[in-house]
């Protein structure tokens, strides 16, 4: 009887010690599903676990404000609030991987167990408010820049403020606001001796994506200022470009232009077409043949002078884009400054000559022929959003301008970015 419980013992510690190899995994496991009844359990089993560190480093404590589940958070914190004080193998604190995975209410009850944020940095002396900057978490900055304003212009190690470090990782959504906040300097330097418009200007390259673009554009429009010393730094951008790349830009250049040189015969063709073919046809049996049976309608009229205008339109861009051709760049580029805003009104204009060309011969069906005006409209709106950054320029430094054209540009941030990732800058 005796051996028997023997064997029973050993049998219980068996299973205890292999269920204590497996309740960590079970413990990180159990965070990322947010099943916070097993949390409890596994912890009540093993108390110890509370403090335990996976291979890079994290705790616990750290999975929950990745998941961002406050519950688990706020119960992992009541069993041990020192937690919030441990770093990981990053030098991140738990509320720096709450910033960095824009979790701001895991940041609000972390901030009630930590010091002063100012005090809480990673190993490269980085606060909450550049690992948020870094991964493009903009709902973290509108929370700090409304609770902890001092930490707008705090530098790393490498000296790079917050809005550096958004611009580094190209994040305009987050420059822009920054760019709008009056406490924000736009004039720091790291210690590379660069701003922010400097950073962002040397890292753009040759072929730049979009969200590179828009987040320059921010800094620009913001009146950001360049570093006085920094050609000592870095080439100029006159040395960076030889005289051999000058045919290059020329021959992408000329691309657009021969782009443009068929939207324009086409938008030519279609409008010429349709000045000989009228809406309702000609009325033969008049005297006065080949006139138009709907000469006294207005919709009529409109149809006449849109139409008109669209072909005119595209040929003054066709002219212009055939002196484009000739190879000289100041050239090309003042054909494109002309044309693209030309072939804009050419566009619009056949928009709404097609939209009054249809209202002239479903009128008698009033409830189709207000369908065509409601849609045509709304589509002439969504044609001139898409065009008016085309022909105008998204940024100005002056703050009337700066504030009609913020719309457009944040409508393109919300078209063309993503949201931040979790790239954390080192």
């Amino acid at each position: 009887m005796s051996k028997t419980c023997l064997k029973l013992a050993r049998i219980k510690d068996a299973i205890k010690t292999c269920l204590k190899e497996c309740l960590p995994s079970y413990l990180l496991r159990s965070i990322r599903i947010r099943n916070k009844a097993l949390i409890a359990i596994i912890l009540q089993i093993e108390p110890a676990f509370i403090n335990l560190r996976d291979e890079d480093g994290k705790t616990p404590l750290d999975h929950a404000t990745s998941v961002g589940n406050i519950d688990i958070l706020q119960y992992l914190l009541e069993k041990d609030v020192e937690c919030a004080l441990k770093r990981d193998k990053n030098g991140f604190f738990p509320i720096h991987t709450a910033a960095a995975h824009g979790h701001v209410q895991a940041i609000r009850m972390l901030l009630g167990h930590c010091p002063d944020p100012e005090e809480m940095l990673t190993y490269t002396g980085q606060n909450i408010l550049h690992v948020a900057a870094a991964c493009g978490k903009i709902n973290v900055f509108r929370y700090i820049q409304n609770t902890f304003g001092c930490l707008m212009n705090e530098k790393d190690m490498n000296g790079n403020t917050p809005l550096h470090m958004a611009t580094m990782n190209w994040h305009p959504k987050v420059v822009s606001d920054m760019t709008w906040d009056k406490r924000v300097d736009l004039s720091v330097v790291n210690n590379n001796g660069l701003t922010a418009l400097d950073v962002a200007e040397f890292n753009m390259g040759e072929s730049h994506s979009y969200d590179k673009r828009l987040t320059w554009i921010a800094l620009e429009a913001a009146g950001a200022p360049r570093a006085p010393k920094k050609e000592a730094l870095k080439p100029s951008r006159t040395e960076q470009k030889p005289e051999t790349n000058i045919s290059a830009d020329t021959d992408r250049y000329r691309d657009r232009v021969n782009t443009l040189l068929v939207v324009a015969t086409l938008v030519a063709t279609v409008t010429f077409a349709a000045g000989f073919t009228m809406p309702g046809g000609n009325n033969d049996s008049d005297p006065n043949q080949c006139m138009a049976t709907m000469l006294q309608n207005k919709a009529f009229h409109v149809f006449i002078i849109c139409d008109t205008i669209a072909m005119l339109c595209s040929i003054l861009v066709v002219i212009s884009l055939i002196w484009a051709q000739l190879g000289d760049l100041k050239l090309v580029l003042m054909a494109l400054r002309l044309a693209i805003p030309l072939l804009g009104v050419g566009l619009i204009m056949m928009s709404l000559a097609f939209m009054a060309g249809v209202y002239v011969v479903v009128t008698q069906l009033n409830w189709l022929a207000y369908a065509v005006l409601f849609m045509g409209f709304v589509f002439l709106v969504a044609i001139i959003l898409l065009l008016l950054p085309l022909c105008l320029p998204l940024y100005s430094q002056n703050c009337f301008f700066r504030r009609i054209t913020y719309y457009p540009f944040y409508l393109f941030i919300l078209l063309t970015v993503t949201s931040g990732d979790n790239k954390i800058a080192g």
